[in-house]
């Protein structure tokens, strides 16, 4: 036999299944907590890849904005670290403004050593400003305090979102701190785009060149990991997409032999509520990951209400025809996750551990678990299966085996 821990929400389960019927199991990296974490984060700040050091590119009376995104693991500690060295190299306190998204906890913003912070509100003209016009035409308006600062520093998770790409730090500033118009243009995008088994594999290149154009030259990753952060790679944008993309492919990819007939995934970190965004993610991970007409076993403690197109797919019940209940709803925040969870439907039968409201699932044709134990009584019954951690953070690699 053997025994495999899945983590979610903060809580985890125990599987111990036959040689014969495991086919694969991916367990997520643990990463780095308390002072190694602080002491990594100090020596990319020190040594960054391509870039001079944090301390050497700012001048007593810049103006510095740190840019961080909303799901940055410990970004208390990466804020405090950070303002300590600015101060060291001459930088006021009061100079430097913690910039977040639409949706980030205030909580999270302000450092413990004091200074400004700002949630973004993209609907407020007064506090956006034009910054210049993409090589693909695209007129871009940003956050205005990242636009009048001297320096400023984006800080962002390096992860494989299984729904629309790679992710990082150039991603917290386009399009997350730009204009609403330009953030519905966005997420229409997505929705209108077709989804398919394999997100793209490149980071979105306007984006990386909105850092450029914003002068935000040295940017901050982070690896995540189950307990804290993986790594850290701080250094000019090109470095940290290229080390990046090294890191999560060594990191966080799965090369699973073949596909299972069941295949248990755990979704969501162990802090904070999982989202409906990291669930479909893991579900469509999942998905690449089970036989068609199989079983989807997710573990998560999501909540939360469903958005409109979600809301739509569930209202059409059993048998409708999802591309025509979503016709027309490209511009709906949750169009990609609707589209997404109705191709993961059609794909293979879903059982669902979460602390959604369980009619909204059964409406959304899921089948409720009420405990995780149940989900171990599947695995044993399963002929073949497969084990995912963090399915939300995970890319398939079937080395070019086309899905298998």
């Amino acid at each position: 036999m053997s025994r495999h821990v899945i983590e979610f929400g903060g809580e985890r389960l125990e599987l111990e299944l036959s040689e014969v019927a495991l086919v694969g199991a991916f367990q997520a990296p643990e990463g780095m907590t308390g002072t190694a974490a602080e002491a990594a984060l100090r020596g990319a700040l020190e040594r960054p890849k391509g870039y001079p050091a944090l301390r050497q590119i700012v001048v007593p009376g810049d103006r510095l904005a740190i840019a961080i995104g909303a799901d940055v693991p410990d970004a208390r500690l990466v804020l405090d670290v950070a303002t300590e060295i600015l101060e060291g190299a001459g930088v006021e306190l009061e100079a430097i403004t913690v910039v977040g998204p639409p949706g980030l906890a205030e909580a999270l913003v302000p450092t413990t050593r004091g200074g400004a912070s700002e949630i973004h509100d993209p609907a407020c003209r007064d506090r956006l400003a034009y910054l210049a016009t993409t090589a693909k035409g695209s007129r871009i308006y940003l956050n205005r305090t990242l636009t009048d600062s001297d320096v400023v520093l984006p800080v962002g998770l390096l992860r494989h979102d299984p729904l629309n790409g790679p992710k990082g730090p150039w991603s917290v500033l386009f399009p997350e701190l730009s204009d609403e118009e330009t953030r519905e243009a966005h997420r229409r995008s997505l929705g209108e785009a077709l989804p398919t088994a394999s997100p793209r594999g490149l980071p979105d290149e306007e984006a990386v060149e909105v850092g450029t154009l914003l002068g935000a030259h040295l940017q901050i990753g982070v690896v995540p990991g189950s307990r804290g952060p993986v790594e850290y790679i701080a250094g000019s944008v090109e470095q940290v997409r290229d080390m990046g993309m090294l890191a999560l492919d060594r990191c966080w990819s799965f090369r699973p032999e073949s596909r299972a007939e069941l295949v248990v995934a755990g979704i969501g970190g162990n802090e904070g509520t999982t989202s409906l965004h990291e669930l479909v993610a893991g579900l469509a991970t999942a998905s690449r990951l089970v036989q068609r007409g199989g079983k989807i076993v997710a573990l998560s403690r999501v909540a939360g209400p469903l958005g409109p197109s979600l809301q739509r797919l569930a209202a059409a019940g059993d048998g409708a025809d999802a591309r025509e209940v979503l016709r027309g709803c490209e511009a709906d925040p949750d169009s990609l996750l609707a589209r997404t969870l109705a191709r993961v439907l059609a794909w293979a039968d879903v059982y669902l551990l979460s602390r959604l409201d369980p009619d909204a699932v059964e409406d959304l044709s899921m089948i409720v678990l009420d405990r995780p134990e149940e989900a171990r009584r599947l695995a044993e019954r399963s002929a073949s299966c497969l084990v995912v951690d963090r399915a939300d953070l995970v890319r398939v690699d079937w080395g070019g085996r086309d899905d298998a």
